[in-house]
């Protein structure tokens, strides 16, 4: 999970993502992998909604507020406030920073909302700027930012190897505070003949030709900005086709879950419900 956000420092306190990423400077919010909850919320007036929104500007000075809603619990509201999903009572005089979990299913229905709050538009990514892998069709698509040194991007590559019908682009993104060799290799890299060859044998067998040079035309120092514009703080950080966020080196039952569910989505009509 990210640490909460400057706003929220003095009520809470960060939590660690479990070992499965490289971090930089701060931890990564892991995404859900799963549909939307299917907990119902009780409806609320805009009106109500409205002076709901405007206490929390005024408790959080003016910090941005995204998907107000009631929550499922009666009486209480949940927002994202910046990074962070919260929990409070409509004249906002307390709040929670937590985990809210479905007992009977054991769904992370925090993680699940940030997700879908936090989601991208996957067709704004410049593809180009991509290393292109495919198994199978290449129905199933990810959008991969990782870094060459990383050794959780080894974990979730040497994965997807066994993982069919796959289309990934790879975004080399290095985390220069725990690997500074990361960005040259990536740029010479991106200049050899075979680029998915080249990063394939880097990533996956530790292959890698010292003597190679990063002086062609290279997509690495953009690809840092883009990360961090998009809030990947850790590798390896994938998007699935929905365009949701999933941070670490999962294992395969998850990938392929995440995948499925991303591209039952994605095919759905427009206006179609996900429940």
């Amino acid at each position: 999970m990210l640490r909460p956000a400057h706003f929220l420092l003095p009520f809470a306190a960060a939590v660690v993502l479990a070992s499965t990423a490289c971090e930089a400077q701060q931890p990564a919010r892991s995404a859900a992998q799963r549909p939307a909850a299917q907990a119902a919320a009780a409806p609320v007036s805009s009106g109500e909604l409205a002076a709901i929104e405007k206490a929390l500007t005024e408790r959080f000075r003016g910090a941005p507020v995204k998907g107000l809603r009631a929550s499922v619990f009666p009486g209480v509201y949940e927002a994202m406030i910046g990074d962070d999903l919260i929990y409070f009572d409509a004249k906002v005089n307390h709040f929670i920073v937590g985990n809210l979990v479905e007992a009977a299913t054991m769904k992370n229905l925090t993680e699940e909302r940030a997700a879908e709050l936090k989601a991208i538009d996957v067709k704004q990514l410049p593809l180009d700027d991509a290393i292109k892998f495919v198994r199978g069709n290449g129905e199933r698509v990810m959008y991969l930012f990782s870094d060459v040194d990383c050794p959780f991007c080894t974990r979730l590559e040497t994965t997807l190897q066994d993982i069919d019908n796959i289309t990934v682009y790879i975004f080399m993104y290095p985390i220069d505070s725990l690997h500074p060799a990361a960005r040259a290799k990536q740029k010479a890299i991106w200049c050899a003949k075979d680029r998915l060859a080249a990063w394939q044998d880097a990533v996956l067998r530790r292959k890698f030709d010292p003597n190679a040079k990063g002086d062609c035309d290279n997509p690495v120092d953009r690809t840092v900005e883009l990360g961090q514009k998009l809030g990947v703080r850790a590798t390896p950080t994938f998007f699935l086709a929905d365009g949701r966020m999933v941070a670490g080196a999962l294992p395969k039952d998850r990938i392929e879950a995440a995948l499925n569910a991303a591209q039952a989505k994605v095919r759905q009509p427009a206006g179609a419900s996900t429940k």
